[in-house]
């Protein structure tokens, strides 16, 4: 009896231990079942989301000729991604993109664009990329399409019923020959200028004729001359004053000399300027020797507190007079070209003599 009872109660167990594997088998395949499912549907949740979240819609029902409307396009934000909106390549040639507007927020991004459409027909917005990029990940996902009927007033005015029959135009209005004005005109013309040349003749028969006195040209050589015969008339120098005053006026006498017949700004120069001038003009040996102890002579005097004899004092005049002789032969051409210029600048021409460049 024993042994039988035994028996049944092993055969019971094998059989619930059997069950038990089946309905571990059976739940085992369609979990997994489930799950291959569940990853052939959704290879890129992320991806899946964005798309179903993505949203394009248009602020108007239809679209004008050159009137303005705005399409919104927004997508959630992610920190992790870069997210660029289509720009004005992506747009069919009849939208002219005016502005885009882009806007940001803790949960979305998106961007406002203002187009203004120029054709005739219903516009369908479609192929629309928006990129995602990330520093190892790059996607794109394509906005659903978008369609906006096309609008037009002739649509409107089809609607009532109305004619779209042109009116007649109006004849042109037939202008009078344009001759009889012209004729007109020109006789108006001809007595205004017929009046004016008779008072112009009138006035210049009456007023008499005025002759402006033209300027006397004077030779800086001349110049210079007479100034050093002024200095030798003048009282003999004495006093540390008048010794100052002696050789400034004589420095000054050759320094405004250069500076009328060469344009130097010689009395603002210093005397080391003067002669290097002088050496650029290509001016005689003797002529700088004498005119460099002049000055060289005149600053010891004004400057440095040097006190000359009277034979010095003489000799400086001597030398002064000597020096015009050398300025005469040397500057010849010159003075006669800066008598010319004088002469072409006030209108009149004179014939030329030796003895004018010391007068």
């Amino acid at each position: 009896m024993y042994p039988k009872k035994n028996s049944n109660n092993l055969l019971g167990c094998n059989t619930f231990v059997l069950c038990l594997i089946i309905s571990w088998t059976y739940f085992s395949s369609i979990t997994s079942h489930a799950q291959i499912q569940t990853r052939t549907n959704n290879e890129a949740p992320f991806e899946l989301q964005l798309k179903n979240e993505l949203r394009i819609y248009s602020e108007t029902d239809s679209v004008r000729i050159s009137t303005p409307f705005k399409i919104t396009m927004a997508t959630p934000s992610r920190i992790e991604y870069e997210i660029i909106f289509p720009d004005s390549s992506y747009f069919p040639p009849s939208l002219f993109l005016r502005d885009a507007s882009y806007g940001s927020t803790a949960f979305k991004d998106s961007v406002v664009y203002t187009f203004q459409y120029f054709g005739n027909q219903d516009l369908l917005l479609s192929g629309l990329q928006i990129l995602y990029k990330a520093k190892e990940d790059t996607f794109s996902i394509i906005a659903p399409p978008i369609r906006l009927p096309f609008s037009s007033k002739l649509e409107l005015i089809t609607a009532r019923g109305d004619s779209l029959e042109l009116n007649p135009i109006k004849p042109n209005y037939s202008f009078s020959s344009p001759w009889l004005y012209i004729f007109i005109i020109g006789i108006v013309l001809a007595i205004l200028t017929f009046l004016w040349w008779h008072h112009r003749s009138q006035k210049i028969i009456t007023e008499p004729i005025q002759f402006s006195e033209l300027p006397v040209y004077e030779s800086p050589l001349g110049a210079l001359k007479s100034k050093l015969e002024f200095i030798q008339d003048d009282e003999f120098p004495k006093t540390e004053i008048t010794i100052k005053i002696y050789y400034s006026r004589v420095s000054d006498a050759f320094r405004v000399y250069y500076e009328e017949l060469y344009g130097f700004p010689a009395l603002e120069s210093t005397s080391r300027e003067l002669l290097d001038y002088l050496n650029k003009v290509a001016e005689s040996t003797d002529i700088i020797q004498k005119i460099g102890s002049l000055l060289i002579n005149a600053d010891r005097v004004k400057f440095a507190k040097y006190k000359p004899n009277e034979e010095q004092i003489r000799f400086l005049l001597d030398e002064s007079f000597a020096c015009i002789d050398l300025l005469f032969e040397r500057h010849k051409r010159r003075l006669h070209t800066h008598k010319k210029e004088f002469e072409d600048l006030h209108g009149y021409s004179q014939n030329f003599q030796k003895d004018d460049f010391l007068s």
